[in-house]
């Protein structure tokens, strides 16, 4: 057992030892809605500016893909015979003259147009300046007076149109020929005719049905390029007949081609045909007052004249010229009977007559409008590259000479 005293040493020391200990304090935190509101609100850190910016890609540009547009293209004026044939007979009788010519000399006359460079033009063609023909060929304009003959155009029982008739024989050759068109004007008379309808053995014979026959006949026509127009309704010397006469017989005619037109279920086809005439037997009335009514007529839909055709030159030749010359009248466009001699004439003189050209365009964008083909034409030009001109497009018909460019647009 230890000492005593030593007992109470060490309890000494042990209190000493105790009191130098720290002393440890523990503080509560009492979080609030200030505390927190002020944690919330601490400034957000920059974002770091970027040394340096950098540079955007380039935006590919595309480069305009050229139009290119086929012109045709008369350097000189052409020069346009508009032949006026009548009746066809089987090569059996009559003799041929200017009123009847014989089936196979037709086809001969095709052959020969044909062979001499010559192609197809219709009346609104050649009234509108459109002298579109192909490259290296000229216009020639094909009419038929004192229609509706079947033997001039007549369906077969298909409902085509027959070999056996004039229409027909052109059609077929067309077919043959791509390249000579297919286009007629058909000058009517229906008041002082019937219309054969029944083919038997070599000719034609009026049978009953006849005038929805004709009707259908007429309505083909208009639906291949064969237009009827006006040629009066009795074929009257106008220059015989009393002045206040002169509209009825035109009047009449173009009534009854619309009473045609509604028989055959067509009435519409009215707004495609143009007010056009054709003097009977070249003559025009007598009378100043006489003339002002014939040239101020309006048909039924309400136009006005916008041509006459005459006849008879084949005795003092006379072609047409293009409706963009100062030379056209549409009032006295002249018609040769096609006849040996006229054919001849215009077949052994077409090489001395302009023939169309052709010339490619090149658009440097955009769609084709007027302005650009304007500036396509004038460079072509300027390049050397095509000839001035007229230049006939889809687009419309444009006059190029005299270092100008502007659009065609007929004023009647």
């Amino acid at each position: 057992m230890r000492h005593p005293l030593i007992k109470i040493v060490l309890l000494i020391l042990a209190l000493i030892l105790f009191a130098c200990q720290p002393t440890l304090v523990f503080e509560q935190v009492v979080v609030t809605s200030t505390s927190v509101a002020t944690l919330t609100n601490l400034p957000t850190p920059a974002k770091p500016t970027p040394t340096s910016t950098p540079t955007p890609l380039p935006t590919p540009t595309q480069t305009p893909t050229p139009v290119t547009m086929d012109a045709i293209v008369w350097a000189s004026d052409p020069v346009i015979p508009i032949l006026n044939y009548h009746r066809f007979t089987p090569n059996l009788w009559d003799e041929t003259s200017g009123m009847v010519r014989y089936l196979g000399d037709l086809k001969n006359d095709l052959q020969a147009y044909y062979d001499s460079g010559y192609s197809l033009i219709s009346l609104d063609d050649l009234l509108d300046g459109n002298i579109r023909v192909p490259p290296g060929r000229r216009p020639l304009t094909l009419t038929i007076d004192d229609a509706y003959f079947a033997n001039q155009l007549a369906l077969n029982d298909q409902g085509e149109v027959s070999e056996l008739s004039a229409v027909g024989a052109i059609y077929q050759f067309s077919q043959e020929h791509p390249d000579f068109g297919f286009e007629i004007a058909m000058f009517a008379n229906f008041g002082d005719k019937y219309y054969g309808n029944l083919f038997t053995g070599t000719w034609w014979y009026v049978a009953n049905g006849w005038q929805e026959n004709l009707a259908q006949t007429i309505a083909w026509g208009i639906e291949h390029n064969v237009y009827p127009y006006n040629h009066t309704w009795r074929h009257p010397h106008l220059d015989q007949l009393a002045d206040n006469l002169i509209q009825p017989q035109l009047a009449l005619n173009d009534e009854k081609l619309r009473e045609y037109l509604a028989l055959a279920g067509h009435p519409e086809y009215a707004y495609l045909l143009s007010n056009y005439i054709a003097l009977p037997y070249g003559r025009f009335p007598a009378t100043d007052k006489g003339n002002e009514l014939l040239t101020s007529y309006l048909d039924p839909e309400g136009d006005p004249v916008r041509a006459v055709f005459e006849a008879g030159y084949e005795y003092s030749p006379a072609f047409a010229s293009p409706s963009f010359t100062d030379q056209f009248d549409p009032m006295h466009l002249p018609r040769m009977a096609a006849i040996p001699s006229i054919i001849k004439l215009i077949t052994e003189t077409a090489s001395t007559f302009p023939a169309a050209e052709s010339c490619t365009l090149i658009l440097s964008m955009g769609s084709p409008d007027v302005k650009s083909i304007m500036d396509a034409i004038q460079q072509s030009i300027s390049s050397g590259l095509c000839p001035s001109g007229v230049y006939i497009l889809d687009e419309g018909v444009f006059i190029a000479r005299y270092g100008s460019v502007v659009p065609y647009s007929p004023d009647y």
